[in-house]
């Protein structure tokens, strides 16, 4: 069953939820089951707007801002979305999500698919991958059939007086759960010198989308050691002294070679992407807890304050301490 608190906030978010319950020192977010739904919905109206602390879940996730902009951190990638746009999240995408209303008022959709119930159901749904990051809608990628399921999971929880809402929602949940898995995934092909590269089930997502999305991280098994085992690791790992001659050395790759193979599997740098996951449990720290700049950096795995302060200046346009007093004021 649902934590308590996610019963009693299925389906509005009109104030605070407290994340802290739920998410644990491993970033893990568990709401619990629900026998009624395979996922939990909700539409965010809570002002002042919540951010969500940085966490990861075994589910695939749907964010779609109806009223207001969200940018999000989603495995090292930045991504906003403006109003009338979409994104979806992978599985075990380690991720958080701040809100950025308009005129003082949001409306935002989420969707968390409760991954355990389903992986049980479809095994192969526990580690499919999605055109994560990518924005669908206004300005995006065009899938009328996707953003037309999500307002009518809108319409149909605002039905609160109808008899069949459990079923209607049900339905259309399942629905929106096909639709993803078979138009909005990433697959694997192989060139006729044998090196995999990523081509999408929407056949709508070009390459220029994704290098639009920003730096999509999508990942390929390639030889040996499969890229997205080397992934996990960094995410598990950031926050410690971890250079990229050590993880090219656990997984058995000269440098040179443990580079090239990831920038294959990923369209990125190791040191870029490891970079990335730093910066976005950094930034989640710099805005929910009262740790100093040093002790942030340190707890994120920079070598000192001068390399964190260098590599958050160049991907926020501004320093630290100023990101915060701009952000908390």
């Amino acid at each position: 069953m649902f934590t308590s608190a996610a019963s009693s906030r299925m389906f509005y978010v009109d104030s605070e939820l407290d994340y802290s319950s739920v998410i644990n020192s491993d970033h893990r977010e568990s709401w619990g089951s629900n026998q009624l739904y395979p996922a939990i919905v909700r539409v965010h109206t809570e002002m002042p707007a919540q951010n969500v602390p940085l966490h990861w879940h075994l589910g695939s996730e749907l964010v779609y801002a109806r009223h207001g902009d969200v940018r999000l951190f989603i495995d090292g990638m930045d991504v906003t979305l403006r109003s009338g746009q979409l994104c979806l999240i992978s599985p075990k995408a380690l991720h958080s999500i701040h809100p950025m209303p308009h005129d003082d008022s949001q409306n935002v959709l989420s969707i968390s698919f409760d991954g355990e119930y389903l992986s049980r159901m479809c095994p192969e749904l526990a580690n499919i991958r999605l055109n994560q990051g990518v924005v669908y809608g206004v300005d995006g990628i065009v899938d009328g059939q996707l953003l037309g399921l999500c307002e009518q999971i809108v319409g149909c929880v605002e039905n609160d007086g109808s008899a069949l809402q459990m079923l209607q929602l049900n339905a259309l949940l399942y629905e929106l759960l096909y639709h993803v898995c078979t138009q909005c995934t990433v697959m694997d092909c192989y060139t006729t010198d044998g090196e995999a590269k990523h081509i999408s089930s929407n056949a709508v997502c070009s390459t220029a989308h994704a290098f639009n999305a920003g730096d999509v991280a999508t990942v390929s098994e390639g030889s040996g050691v499969g890229v997205r085992r080397i992934t996990e690791y960094m995410e598990r790992h950031y926050a410690q002294d971890l250079s990229i001659g050590q993880l090219a050395s656990q997984f058995g790759y000269s440098r040179e070679h443990f580079s090239r193979l990831f920038k294959r599997g990923t369209g990125v740098t190791p040191d870029r992407y490891l970079t990335g996951i730093r910066l976005q449990s950094a930034l989640d720290d710099l805005l929910n807890t009262g740790d100093t700049v040093a002790q942030i950096a340190q707890h994120n795995g920079f070598p000192n304050v001068r390399s964190f302060t260098t590599a958050f200046a160049a991907r926020f346009s501004a320093t630290p301490a100023v990101y915060r007093r701009a952000h908390n004021a």
